[in-house]
């Protein structure tokens, strides 16, 4: 690094990743652009995560380690907090940058003076189910908007001035933290810049079971946090008609509505397999599957989350 070159903060959350923290370490150690230097604060973790985060620290100086038990966002607030910079780059745990991560979103920094700077991800896929998962979970790259796209806590850089002005994470968030977060930083009016480049690889989750369990708690926190996404509205409304069409047949019993709902759904299904078969080689075939519980799990979690939002609310209210 170059003494003209600005220093960056790296900062990380870590809950249990013992089996990944050596892969992330090694990444950001090898990074073309080098952080100034890495904070990560781990958030409780009962396994050997803060043992080998202890181990690194005494043979790499530029780590710098802190033990908070609190959700994610406890913990990048903490590391924010402590780190020395005014330039604040953030991936997660679990994923990997690569190694021109850092210089890609220093670069664009640089070049449009921006507050806050998005990077990409791109997913790690080891089995047919998991490369399905991805386009449900990720922004694939040809559905991106430079102008709109909102970074994730996955692959960003911003400044300590931006992070204060919109008071840091939300703290009573579990989850959606980060979609929160990229959410006030943009009604706040600060100036925003896309780096494709800037480029950590992630893996997805590995069964059914984690993948709808990470939906329904995505879909819970949004709602609480107050955010209903544009896409959360349609999936509502196509629900609506799906209802419309069974109470129809069940208060008619016409052929004709037995039809017309099974005609939709067979559009659905399909509709399912070709929005993201391009993206999906080998486990096609589960995109149907995923599509609908990725349906129920969201709007199952919007609508408790909403109601626990209602609940705080009317509690705050009658105090």
């Amino acid at each position: 690094m170059k003494n003209s070159e600005p220093r960056v903060s790296v900062i990380v959350t870590v809950f249990n990743e013992e089996k990944t923290i050596d892969s992330l370490l090694k990444s950001l150690k090898n990074q073309t652009y080098l952080p100034a230097e890495v904070v990560i604060v781990d958030g409780g973790s009962d396994d050997a995560t803060f043992k080998k985060l202890k181990s690194w620290q005494k043979k790499w100086s530029r780590l710098k380690v802190y033990y908070q038990e609190g959700n994610r966002a406890v913990g990048r607030n903490l590391a924010i907090k402590k780190a020395r910079y005014r330039l604040i780059a953030i991936t997660d745990a679990g994923c990997l940058p690569e190694k021109n991560w850092l210089k890609a979103l220093v670069n664009k920094q640089i070049e449009a003076q921006a507050d806050v700077v998005a990077g990409y991800y791109r997913g790690l896929a080891k089995t047919p189910l998991e490369e399905a998962i991805i386009p449900y979970v990720l922004v694939m790259p040809d559905k991106i908007d430079p102008k709109g796209f909102l970074p994730a806590t996955r692959s960003m850089l911003l400044t300590k001035k931006a992070w204060k002005k919109v008071a840091g994470f939300d703290e009573s968030l579990d989850s959606s933290e980060d979609y929160d977060f990229a959410v006030r930083l943009k009604q706040a009016g600060l100036k925003m810049a896309f780096a494709k480049e800037a480029v950590v690889s992630w893996y997805p989750r590995t069964s059914l079971t984690d993948f709808t369990a990470m939906i329904a708690e995505f879909a819970f926190w949004d709602a609480k946090a107050g955010h209903l996404r544009k896409k959360v509205r349609f999936l509502f409304a196509r629900y609506v008609f799906f209802f419309f069409l069974i109470s129809m047949l069940v208060q008619t019993r016409w052929l004709w509505w037995g039809v017309m709902f099974g005609l939709t759904m067979l559009a659905y299904v399909v509709w399912a397999v070709l929005k993201n078969k391009k993206y999906v080689k080998k486990g096609w075939w589960w995109l149907p599957i995923l599509q609908f519980m990725s349906d129920f799990m969201v709007m199952g979690g919007t609508m408790l989350g909403a109601l626990d939002r209602r609940k705080l609310e009317a509690t705050r209210n009658s105090s």
